[in-house]
């Protein structure tokens, strides 16, 4: 049975570094590949078919294909601090390139409304190659 991760384009703005998805039962969002909530088929059909566009069904196995590793920025003191609270997380960069990738692999539920890449130079994220990841702050 093929599983679904669903991202919401309405809710991923120019503003924001990573592509919203559902979460589990349709609770909420998050930023995070692995704490999305996995749709069947028909699941994924009957949530995107009537949102017009806003939202879009991507195979788990694409959406984690593309996810990169715990995103950091860098403090004015030279050091790295995790852009986002919490433990590690895999996000998918909310950019043209991504976009673009995902529209190809997206489930057949229609027309996929205009996505607002965040622009490369307002992007602060910095990734740390896996084996790397740290819990707290990395210099």
């Amino acid at each position: 049975m093929n599983e679904y991760l669903i991202a919401h384009v309405g809710h991923t703005i120019k503003d924001h570094e990573h592509i919203t998805w559902w979460r589990p039962d349709s609770r909420g969002y998050t930023i995070c590949t692995h704490k999305a909530g996995v749709y069947t088929e028909l699941e994924a059909r009957s949530i995107c078919t009537p949102s017009g566009g806003t939202c879009i069904a991507v195979s788990k196995d694409v959406a984690a294909a593309m996810a990169l590793t715990t995103p950091y920025y860098r403090r004015s003191n030279g050091t790295l601090q995790k852009l986002y609270d919490g433990d590690w997380h895999a996000p998918v960069p909310n950019s043209r390139e991504a976009w673009s990738e995902l529209s190809v692999a997206k489930l057949d539920t229609g027309r996929m409304a205009k996505p607002t890449p965040i622009a490369p130079s307002k992007s602060r994220a910095i990734y740390l190659p896996p084996n790397l990841r740290q819990e707290g702050s990395a210099t």
